[in-house]
């Protein structure tokens, strides 16, 4: 990563990142050609499920294992320019918190894992419940199980980016801090309080 003062190997930021919606996967097609696929997943440790069908091209490139890379980003509050500067837009910007992830991607092929990877993903976008656990044993799921794919990520390295203001004046990160409580918007407080972490004492 270039910029060395926003690049995080906090163990907890994996896990923190796997909170965002829509993840991205990146494969190379045979002819060479990069392509990237949005995913709804869920992280279980480590490595990262999702589901998807038993045919088409990203089966095609999946089915026998494949190298992947895989990204994480969970937005935090743009900043606008007129904050700290008047009609000039370079100020402008927007914080979040990424992970790069890099492993094998291939698909599950036992039920009980495949049962585990999907009740990941119900419980992380339906955590509210309503529907019955979801497990290899349960006849209501036996066959939703056979027709479905599931993939697993075993992710092998992978490095995080946090981006708040780290490397501006902490006079500038103060004027943010101000604004955002001001504003009030989904997500300001909790830039707010990611902004302070990084402010140096006084």
């Amino acid at each position: 990563m270039r910029r060395h003062e926003l690049q995080s190997r906090e163990p907890d930021l994996f896990q923190e990142a796997a909170r965002c919606e829509v993840g991205y996967l990146g494969l190379v097609t045979p002819d060479g050609t990069p392509r990237v696929v949005p995913l709804n997943f869920a992280a279980v440790g480590q490595a990262l499920y999702f589901h998807g069908a038993l045919a088409g091209e990203k089966w095609d490139l999946l089915k026998d294992g494949a190298r992947v890379s895989f990204m994480m980003a969970l937005p935090y509050s743009v900043i606008p320019s007129y904050w700290t500067a008047k009609e000039y837009a370079c100020p402008a910007t927007h914080f979040f918190k990424s992970v790069d992830a890099r492993g094998v991607c291939g698909p599950v092929a036992e039920p009980a894992e495949k049962a585990r990877g999907l009740q990941a993903l119900m419980e992380k976008y339906q955590p509210e419940g309503g529907f019955r656990t979801i497990t290899a044993a349960d006849p209501q799921y036996a066959k939703a199980l056979r027709a479905v794919g599931v993939f697993r990520i075993d992710v092998e390295s992978w490095t995080g980016k946090v981006k708040f203001g780290i490397n501006e004046p902490a006079r500038l990160r103060r004027v943010w801090i101000a604004r955002l409580r001001e504003r009030g918007q989904p997500r300001d407080l909790a830039t707010a309080i990611e902004i302070e972490k990084q402010l140096p004492p006084g």
